[in-house]
Formats: C-alpha cells, structure tokens, sequence
C-alpha cells in the first residue's frame, strides 16, 4: 500500500538504456487499485540488432499513476540483456528495488 493506506494504480515503463531521445519506451496498461498486479505482455524490438541488444540494459519501473500529481516511483530493476538467452522467450521473477539500487 501506499503511504497513504490506499492501494496504488500501478503500471510499467521500460526503457532499453542507453536511450537518450527515449525511443524504445514502452508503457502497460495501469492496473487499478492493487498491490498485486500481473502483466504479461511481450516487449518486442523490431530494428535493433542482436549484437546491439546484448549491450543495452532494459531498465523496468513500477509506478503507480496518480493523477494530477507526480507518478509514484513503487520500485524498479536493469536487467542487463547479455545475461539472457534472447533467442529464447524469458519468463521469471526480478526483485524491485529503489533508484540507485544494483542492477540483476
């Protein structure tokens, strides 16, 4: 729950890094009032070569929308894609952490 006792509006964004002009910024849907929200959509990068893949991190925030306010930051990963297979499909868990934190 948030600070405020309520349930957050949480949705993802992923960004394939480096990405300065913020061109490979992909959002999910906002799942409504939940601390337990499921997504299950696949991240498809069309024009970006393997090799170019493999050096990029996807970097992947949980926000919860709050409306006229500022986004709430709930917790975010890097998963650095040379430490995957990407000629398989990759289906798992990765534990969030706050800005700053180590990445997977």
């Amino acid at each position: 729950p948030l600070q405020d006792g309520n349930d957050p509006d949480p949705y993802v964004k992923t960004y394939l890094l480096p990405d300065p002009q913020k061109t490979t910024k992909r959002k999910t849907k906002v799942a409504r009032k939940t601390c337990n929200p499921t997504y299950n959509e696949m991240l498809v990068y069309d024009g970006i070569p393997r090799g170019d893949l493999e050096q990029r991190e996807l970097r992947l925030s949980v926000l919860s929308e709050e409306g006229f306010w500022e986004n709430i930051l709930l917790g975010e990963v890097g998963i650095r894609l040379r430490d995957l297979d990407l000629a398989h499909e990759k289906m798992g868990w990765f534990a969030l952490g706050s800005r700053g934190h180590g990445t997977l």
